[in-house]
């Protein structure tokens, strides 16, 4: 599993002092704190993350721990994972989910899995610093990949899915539309589904009942 590099996060050294550490996380928090930016969905993201840092490292065994599993990570050349804080990311998060279902095999894809991964994907802190950037080019990016995603899910799981895009959308008419026709595609494929299942029992009922028939 990958590990945020929490050092680089509070911007100190893997060797820093406990103080030293403390120090990086005050001056942080009060540049990124909530209350000194109003409204910036980044610089909250960003002081979340400062904060778990701080909670990790200010503890000796957590610190400990941690320093094991980076180390680990580092010797078997894992890259630290990056959290996703700007619209570009948001983009590459997306794309790579994208790329990722194209290799396997979707009858054998966990649904839940996928589903609440689309969802963070698009959790409140995501959508906030997508409106507030209000780049409608890369929020049209975002729908469309989130769109191919999700198409092969079944149509229990798009409602959640598809307000969060709306959301994303906003005023934008055409990006509107097109959250819009993708849920009426899955309404009109879970209906096919259903009946369609429905016909076939029919029509297995009436041909056993013609051999009847036939064979009387």
């Amino acid at each position: 599993m990958q590990l945020k590099d929490y050092y680089k996060t509070l911007r100190v050294q893997p060797t820093a002092t406990h103080q030293q550490v403390k120090k990086s996380f005050r001056q942080l928090a009060h540049l990124y704190h909530p209350d000194k930016n109003p409204g910036n969905a980044v610089a909250e993201a960003t002081f979340k993350e400062i904060k778990e840092a701080y909670e990790t490292l200010a503890n000796p065994e957590k610190r400990e721990e941690y320093n094991y599993k980076r180390w680990y990570s580092r010797s078997v050349h894992d890259k630290f994972v990056s959290e996703v804080l700007t619209p570009a990311s948001i983009v590459r998060e997306c794309s790579h989910l994208q790329e990722y279902l194209q290799t396997v095999n979707v009858l054998r894809v966990d649904y839940d899995g996928l589903s609440q991964h689309i969802r963070q994907l698009l959790n409140k802190t995501n959508i906030a610093i997508l409106e507030q950037a209000g780049d409608e080019n890369i929020n049209g990016q975002i729908i469309e990949r989130i769109i191919q995603s999700a198409g092969i899910l079944p149509f229990s799981y798009i409602e959640p899915i598809a307000v969060s895009l709306q959301s994303i959308a906003g005023t934008h008419t055409h990006q509107a539309q097109t959250v819009r026709a993708f849920v009426r595609r899955q309404q009109q494929k879970a209906n096919w589904q259903k009946y369609s299942t429905l016909l076939v029992v029919f029509l297995t009922i009436l041909l056993c009942c013609i051999i009847y028939w036939v064979s009387r």
